[in-house]
This record gives structure tokens, sequence and C-alpha cells, in this order.
């Protein structure tokens, strides 16, 4: 005769009960600190197991460890946000120092290269005589319908500035003999829809000018530009 089989309790707890009582009695292990020992888990690498209060350690560690990467994301953005500032109020105050409106528009290019550390800068103004500023580099009196042969009409309908590699015909005509050199592009208008010209910045870096950076800051630069071009500002 075999011996009688053991009676298998069901408590018919599911898992999820399980975690809702846990998360309802965070206390729980402290009121049972004995099981800390004796409950384990997996470890990630797959071999072993750790205890509770191991694995406890490791995720709290973890969670730190990202906190402080995210504090240092933060930090690092509000540090460049910062820098950003002081060069716009450096370009304004450096344009406002120009009280003759030529002076002030010859002023420009050059200023926008230095505090802004770029490679190349174009300004092209659709009013501008042509001889206007031809001693100028970096401004240049071009007709608005020159941009529309050219195919860049889009930046100016859409009235928001635009980064990406354009086609070699396109750098050339924004850069002229520079355009070898450049490998992204970005390109803003100047007033609504480009009513006074349009802005055109080019970098060596390919990647710098990429379609999927923001256009925030350019916006902001480009409005500072657009108000030392209109003749309202004389």
């Amino acid at each position: 005769m075999s011996p009688p089989r053991k009676a298998t309790r069901r408590s018919g707890l599911s898992p999820e009960s399980v975690a809702a009582y846990l998360r309802d009695n965070p206390d729980f292990f402290e009121r049972h600190a004995d099981l800390l020992l004796e409950l384990s888990v997996p470890h990630d690498g797959g071999a072993g197991a750790v205890s509770l209060v191991e694995r406890q350690i490791e995720l709290l560690r973890r969670r730190n460890e990202e906190m402080r990467r995210t504090l240092d994301e933060y930090v690092a953005n509000g540090r460049a946000s910062d820098e950003l500032a002081g060069k716009l109020n450096r370009l304004v105050t450096n344009l406002l120092a120009c009280p003759d409106p030529d002076e002030r528009l010859r002023a420009l290019p050059g200023n926008l290269r230095e505090i802004f550390s770029l490679d190349f800068v174009r300004l092209l103004l659709f009013d501008a005589a042509p001889d206007d500023y031809a001693d100028v580099p970096g401004l240049s009196a071009t007709p608005r319908e020159d941009l529309m042969t050219e195919g860049l009409s889009a930046v100016l309908k859409a009235n928001a500035p635009r980064c990406g590699r354009f086609s070699a015909e396109q750098r050339e005509f924004l850069f002229g003999t520079d355009a070898g050199e450049v490998a992204s592009v970005a390109l803003a208008p100047l007033g609504h829809r480009g009513k006074l010209g349009l802005l055109a910045l080019g970098s060596r870096d390919p990647d710098h000018y990429h379609r999927a950076k923001s256009t925030e800051f350019l916006g902001r630069v480009s409005a500072i530009v657009a108000a030392a071009v209109s003749p309202e500002s004389s």
C-alpha cells in the first residue's frame, strides 16, 4: 500500500495580488526582516542569485546613476542656454553701438562669425542695390526671384528656419567661392516670409546643421538680424 500523498495547499494568490499587497504594505519586510536573506532573485548576468537586499541595493545604485546623468544633462543644457543668451546679448550690444544704419549692416557678418564661431555667413538682401555692399564679405544684394530659380523659395514660404544638406548648385548660389567647403547649411528668412532677405550659415561639418537640429535659436538670431537690416531701424 502506497503512502498517502501529502496534501498541497493552494493559497489562491496571484503574483499580481502579492505585488499589490507589498506595495500597500511597504513596511512588510521591516516586520519580517528574516525573509530578506531567505528570498533571492536571479542575477542580471544569469549566473547564480543574490539576496533581495543585495538586489535592492543594486537597483538603488542604478537609479542614482540615472538621476546623476539626468542632472548632468540639465546642468549642461542650462550652461549652454546661458552661453547662447550671452552671445545674443553681445550681438545686440555691438549692433546698438553702431548708430549709423549702413555701418551697422556692414558690421553684421563679421559680428555673427566672431560671436558665434561660424565657418561661413552670408546675408542675401533683396532691396539693396547691386553694388551697395560689394566690398563687404558676407553681404550680397540678391534679387528675390533668384531664390525661386535656385529652389530656395520654400524657406521663405514656410517662414521658418531650415537646416540640412543642400545641393551643390544651391550652396554655390549661397556661398559663392566658399561653396566647396560648406557641408551643411542653415537658412533663416529675414522678416515675414523673407521680406528683407535671407540669412545663410554654412559649416564644414556635414552633421552640424542636420535636419533634426532645433531651429529655435536660429530664429532668435534671424529676428535680431532682421531688426538691424530693416529700414525702419534707421
